[in-house]
């Protein structure tokens, strides 16, 4: 059971600092600890109250990310992915060369199957709005090979780096195209603001971008296609990508390279879990068919983090990121039942594209 009042060498040990520390501050008036004949004494609350106080607001999350981040870590045993793509986990993850992570092989297939796809867009102009946009390189190919009359490039994504590597990449390839930025959580309801907006701003439909496996980094992929398709008109097209399950080829070694793993320990170092605290590995589930990451604790871990103590004991494990491989069977289930009609359905061994168009509600029923 959790002490409601602390001597000072449980609080300094509850922060992680020198009682002698704890002991200067109290004196000096700048930490809520109280004397009591010859003894100090701290309420646990009023320690998680200093911490609260002394957080950095130019912090590394938004006040609503750091709570989707502990309820997350303390209810599931989770940090969601999304996260990891945050600040210099972007860089990280554009330095990471292996075409097995993130639908290496996409370019590849648009570029197999581009005369495909030409014919479907045809002339039409679109807005191109790239969703979880990562560095633009695979926006600005399909730009080049398949999509060549859109008016303009959006980047949509939760990583205010990301958008930046984005734009950085769209201005050296196609500097001619209007740019525009979304800082929005796709994850969290519809992308109508931006769609809607950039409708009306350059009077054409949108072309959206879904690449790199991103639905299958997401442990509900029906919710999150339903939450595009409600940011679509029925005249608007939606490219996605998806790792093909492929049981041949499961690259467990490409996931555990270092500089992968280096990536996912972005999140956890940001909350104070240290490398020697933990380990970072990926192991495939063949009943869910899919690549997970885990942190494992090698030894017990607490910390004050949002003002709330988290606690894991040894053996506890958090559940980084999945990558989930699908069928061709689970990729047309899954888009009849968020309500989009197929147009276009090309794969390779690894990696499948797939051209779709929400259903309006007379033909869905």
């Amino acid at each position: 059971m959790e002490r409601p009042i602390l001597t000072i060498a449980q609080a300094a040990k509850l922060l992680q600092v020198d009682p002698n520390t704890i002991y200067r501050w109290a004196r000096a008036g700048k930490f809520p600890a109280s004397k009591i004949g010859k003894e100090w004494r701290v309420l646990r609350s009023d320690v998680i109250k200093f911490v609260e106080s002394k957080k950095s607001r130019d912090q590394f999350l938004t006040e609503n990310q750091e709570a989707e981040l502990i309820t997350a870590l303390v209810g599931r045993r989770e940090i969601p992915l999304k996260f990891e793509y945050l600040g210099e986990g972007a860089d990280k993850y554009v330095a990471i060369s292996a075409p097995e992570i993130g639908g290496g092989s996409e370019t590849e297939i648009i570029s197999n199957y581009k005369g495909r796809f030409s014919d479907f867009l045809k002339s039409k102009k679109f807005n191109l709005v790239d969703i979880g946009s990562g560095d633009g390189k695979k926006a600005a190919f399909v730009i080049s090979h398949v999509a060549k009359t859109v008016s303009s490039y959006s980047g949509l994504d939760i990583s205010k780096r990301m958008l930046d590597l984005a734009g950085q990449t769209m201005q050296i390839s196609h500097p001619d195209l209007m740019y525009e930025r979304f800082i929005e959580d796709f994850e969290h309801g519809s992308i109508s603001n931006a769609t809607y907006y950039l409708n009306r701003r350059y009077q054409n439909n949108n072309l959206i971008l879904f690449l790199g496996n991103t639905i299958g980094n997401v442990s509900d992929a029906h919710r999150i296609l339903i939450n595009l398709r409600d940011g679509m008109s029925d005249q608007d097209l939606l490219l996605v990508g998806l790792a093909f399950y492929n049981p041949r080829n499961i690259p467990l070694s490409t996931y555990n390279r270092k500089v992968v793993i280096d990536m996912f320990w972005t999140i956890p170092e940001k909350i104070g879990i240290e490398r020697g605290d933990a380990k970072i590995s990926w192991i495939y589930n063949e009943h869910l068919r899919q690549v997970e990451c885990q942190l494992e604790f090698v030894r017990g871990w607490s910390k004050i983090f949002g003002g709330n103590l988290i606690r894991f004991g040894k053996g506890q494990k958090i559940r980084l990121a999945i990558s989930r491989r699908f069928t061709k069977d689970n990729i047309f289930e899954l888009f009849a039942k968020a309500g989009f009609k197929i147009e276009i359905f090309v794969h390779d061994k690894d990696n499948a594209l797939v051209l779709c168009r929400p259903h309006d509600w007379e033909k869905r029923i």
